[in-house]
């Protein structure tokens, strides 16, 4: 009677620290690198020899979960709070994009027995970390769901190092996060709305919640990119004319 094999599974969980690739690299789950990711967990495990699991084409279709990733302020190979700031707001950003069903960062506080990895101190003062996070998710806060709708935006020539995704709140506002894994440096790129629009304002959660720049009857703006996100918000109020093509 021959053997048959059957692969079931309800949630992917995956242990990510990604200091040797960027938070886009270990989001994506078809990757073949040097950390926990999905390919090495559950692709093709164990190194060498290895045993076959899911197919590249299988991964990104698996309902995943990190459970734990993150990156230590303190002792060896550490960065300071404001780029585990700027890298935590990176994270979640492209682990929504990449599918990811929820992000755990290892951990809330700092613990001088297991490390300083956390979003507040150990006397629960907030790090840079958990404050630029609560600027990201009150910029995006919503309370009901939006309703369906595109913008037919585009970024011409796009950097491998820039990414972006759109949101929609559900006052018919578009909320387009454009961010960036530049480790020094920045890119200037310009992004086209598709249509001219009454309002569009900009915001940086490592700066704050109030919006940055204010553009009247635009239909395009452009952003100075670095190694965190930048929010670009579309008002659907006002006067709203097509462009030409």
């Amino acid at each position: 009677m021959p053997i048959t094999r059957t692969l079931i599974i309800t949630f992917a969980t995956i242990y990510q620290l990604f200091a040797t690739t960027t938070p886009g690299g270990a989001e994506d789950p078809a990757t073949n690198g040097r950390w926990d990711g999905m390919y090495v967990e559950y692709g093709h495990t164990w190194w060498s020899p290895g045993y076959n699991g899911y197919s590249v084409s299988q991964l990104p279709t698996l309902p995943r979960v990190t459970t734990e990733t993150g990156w230590t302020t303190r002792g060896n190979n550490s960065i300071s709070e404001n780029q585990q700031a700027r890298l935590f707001s990176n994270l979640y950003l492209a682990a929504f994009k990449r599918g990811w069903s929820y992000t755990f960062i290892y951990m809330l506080r700092d613990d001088p027995g297991q490390g300083y990895w956390g979003l507040f101190n150990t006397d629960y003062t907030a790090k840079r970390s958990a404050i630029c996070l609560h600027n990201l998710t009150t910029i995006l806060a919503d309370k009901t769901a939006a309703p369906p709708a595109s913008l037919d935006y585009s970024i011409p020539g796009e950097p491998a190092t820039v990414h972006d995704l759109l949101l929609r709140k559900s006052n018919g506002a578009f909320e387009l996060a454009v961010w960036g894994e530049l480790a020094s440096g920045s890119n200037d790129v310009t992004v086209n709305l598709g249509a001219t629009f009454a309002n569009v304002h900009v915001y940086d959660p490592t700066v704050g919640t109030s919006a940055l720049q204010t553009l009247r009857n635009t239909a395009s703006i452009r952003l100075t990119v670095s190694d965190h996100p930048l929010i670009v918000e579309i008002s659907a109020t006002g006067d709203i004319r097509e462009t030409g093509h």
